[in-house]
């Protein structure tokens, strides 16, 4: 085996954007139909929590969950804010181009091919990652200023004014973009998207979405209901891009019994063959 080879900046980029290029040929390449059990989940995602929980949360809980988080000493408030910070989708931008820029760098540099797949398969596998942030994200930010429902902030504030289910539809103010919460999209839409790739980082990874979704409400920022909202909308775009990606047999394929990950094993046995 030769020796791993440096790379400047030039080739850097140069081998990144080839690695972009690739990608969207193979996005662009004719799809393989995923029919049946995709279409049923996320119709039970789009179905039951987008609707029956959310309208469920929102009658039963958002009013004890709004004069709860009104009780809550400072220290525990506190708590609740770095807890909150988990959800931020910065974090989820900022490392999974970093490791999609990383792996395609260190493909071709005389480690093996084994080697080089592994580096592929975490390049496609952070991603999709990044397209299930982004788009749960932006579909968040449409649905907070279409609704336009104010944050328990402004109804702490002037509660004779401001109600507990007060919408100012098409709204483009912060203060009125509490449903759905995006910190719930967020942390949910990655705790999917991991689960699929690694299930059995799928029950951690749920419990770390509730702690954030509890946070929204703690620190006052939002009501029990939009973070339901947020866990549907979430968890539905881990599974609308992966049968995305299915369909192109990247990351996904379609089998008899669903869909499956590809590539599993691949890295672990490169790395320990390193």
């Amino acid at each position: 085996m030769t020796p791993p080879q440096s790379l400047d900046a030039r080739d850097l980029f140069d081998r990144w954007k080839s690695s972009l290029r690739g990608f969207w040929r193979l996005w662009r390449r004719p799809v393989v139909p995923v029919r049946g059990l995709d279409v049923r989940h996320l119709n039970a995602i789009a179905v039951l929590l987008a609707c029956g929980s959310t309208a469920a949360v929102g009658i039963m809980l958002d009013e004890p969950g709004f004069e709860w988080s009104r009780t809550l000493s400072p220290p525990v408030i506190h708590v609740f804010a770095q807890i909150t910070r988990l959800g931020d989708s910065l974090y989820v931008f900022a490392l999974t181009v970093a490791a999609a820029a990383a792996a395609v760098g260190l493909r071709g540099r005389g480690r093996g091919w084994r080697f080089d797949m592994a580096m592929g398969v975490v390049a496609s596998r952070a991603m999709y990652l990044f397209v299930v942030a982004a788009g749960s994200g932006l579909a968040s930010q449409f649905l907070k200023h279409l609704f336009g429902r104010a944050r328990p902030q402004l109804h702490a504030k002037y509660p004779d004014m401001i109600g507990l289910y007060h919408f100012d539809l098409l709204s483009i103010w912060a203060s009125y973009a509490s449903f759905p919460s995006g910190h719930a999209v967020t942390a949910f839409a990655m705790a999917a998207a991991l689960a699929f790739m690694s299930p059995r980082v799928g029950w951690p990874l749920l419990l770390v979405a509730c702690a954030v979704g509890l946070s929204r409400v703690a620190i006052g920022s939002h009501y029990p209901s939009d973070v339901v909202a947020g866990a549907g909308l979430g968890v539905a775009s881990a599974v609308v891009a992966r049968a995305a990606f299915a369909r192109r047999r990247i990351v996904f394929e379609k089998t008899p019994r669903g869909v499956r990950l590809r590539g599993a094993g691949v890295v672990a046995a490169a790395l320990r063959r390193r």
